[in-house]
């Protein structure tokens, strides 16, 4: 697993957004809305007053509506995941495109106006992904860290991964999901005070 991107992947695919201008640190959450995992991240970035971007499947917003409307009465940004978790959205321009489009109807209700940020299911990306994107006026956000998060590593090594290679402007995963459901909460309370003891603050993509 590549858990840090670099100046290659930045080179290969310059339009895709891999870190963010400016010295702020952009903690990012996949797979959500999730009945007890993304409460239980909203309410650490709560407690630590810290701003982070929400990547929303469509799939799973039906009956959880009230938690995709916590997230914008919090202050974080919203983002579309498509609406199936699937890689082979990849192969398609046209599905990437109304997967995009029926996410963003769901969403619609709770935005002043429509998303502009998309990440692919897995990261997992072609040129039909990267068309898809720009025909609908999305900017394809990847990131500078996958933390492993969802991965049999302790919370501790999460925390390493999270740390190591940390620099202005770093894009960091996490994920709102069965996977993590039972630790995500934990592993923020660590990670987020250790950011700010390095000197960094949050902010969120809009």
């Amino acid at each position: 697993m590549i858990h840090h991107t670099g100046i290659l992947h930045r080179t290969f695919f310059p339009g895709l957004l891999w870190k963010m201008p400016g010295k702020k640190i952009y903690l990012t959450f996949d797979d959500g809305p999730h009945t007890t995992a993304t409460p239980a991240v909203l309410n650490v970035l709560k407690k630590h007053g810290v701003r982070a971007t929400f990547f929303l499947s469509g799939k799973n917003i039906a009956g959880r509506e009230f938690l995709v409307q916590r997230i914008v009465d919090e202050g974080h940004s919203i983002g579309i995941h498509a609406f199936n978790h699937s890689r082979t959205l990849a192969f398609s321009k046209e599905r990437t495109k109304e997967e995009i489009v029926k996410t963003e109807v769901l969403l619609a209700p709770f935005l002043p106006s429509k998303p502009r940020l998309f990440r692919p299911p897995f990261g997992f990306f072609s040129w039909n992904t990267i068309a898809a994107a720009k025909e609908l006026g999305y900017v394809l956000v990847m990131w500078s860290c996958l933390t492993g998060d969802f991965s049999s590593h302790s919370n501790q090594k999460v925390k390493e991964i999270s740390l190591k290679k940390l620099g202005d402007g770093s894009i960091l995963v996490f994920h709102d999901n069965d996977l993590t459901e039972k630790k995500i909460a934990d592993i923020l309370n660590d990670v987020i005070p250790e950011i700010r003891s390095l000197g960094f603050d949050f902010g969120a993509i809009r």
